[in-house]
């Protein structure tokens, strides 16, 4: 019991805050890509990315929710930095931070229509997909799970963790296996699907986290 109250001791009222604006930031950019299915209706969301939704009229809700999904990931970062106590979990950090930094690139840089070849890609472009690239969210929510599931405070949620994180590395495959070879899409290419897919999965790990480190917070005030 006592190992328990000095890890729920951990969590200061501004790692409370943290998860709170995780788990806001995550739900805005849930709210912001579901309007964006419905104001661009141009983008087949079976095959298109959801990066493409910079291109059109409101592509500046795009800019923003990669802005906000990266506010995500580096809140839950600060909330659990305290927590960890293992190499994996700090190599968890350390891809988790790196995959915050990939989507601010991604969110500034406004990537190619997906017809575009590599060999025609613009500086924009290719800007964009380096930021895209540098996202392994479902890797780190793996090993901070794995590091986290150790400590008291955190063992109820062990399974829950556990399984949203592998759920989302099984996103992130599936999504690998769509992309061609050749680099051609188009409607028979369910890429758009399974990448929408993963966004889910990363935000539904990320909400997770927030909202057991907000119950942690609120236990620690009481």
């Amino acid at each position: 019991m006592a190992k328990q109250l000095v890890m729920v001791k951990s969590l200061t009222v501004t790692g409370s805050r943290f998860a709170l604006a995780s788990i806001i930031a995550g739900g805005l950019f849930v709210l912001l890509l579901s309007s964006l299915h419905l104001l661009e209706p141009e983008f087949d969301p079976t095959w298109r990315f959801i990066s493409e939704y910079a291109l059109g009229d409101f592509g500046w809700m795009m800019h923003l929710a990669f802005g906000l999904l990266a506010l995500a990931q580096i809140s839950v970062a600060i909330t659990i930095f305290p927590h960890i106590r293992t190499v994996t979990g700090y190599i968890g950090l350390v891809i988790l931070g790196i995959s915050a930094i990939g989507v601010i690139i991604a969110g500034i840089f406004v990537t190619d229509p997906i017809t575009v070849s590599p060999d025609d890609a613009t500086f924009s472009g290719s800007m964009h997909s380096i930021g895209a690239m540098l996202d392994y969210t479902p890797v780190a929510a793996l090993l901070i799970s794995l590091s986290l599931s150790r400590l008291d405070v955190w063992r109820p949620m062990k399974r829950v963790l556990l399984t949203s994180a592998i759920i989302a590395i099984v996103a992130m495959l599936l999504f690998v296996l769509q992309i061609p070879q050749d680099g051609q899409f188009g409607p028979g290419v369910l890429a758009g699907i399974f990448g929408r897919f993963l966004i889910l999965a990363d935000i539904a790990w990320l909400t997770i986290v927030g909202i057991h480190a907000t119950k942690l917070g609120a236990s620690k005030i009481m």
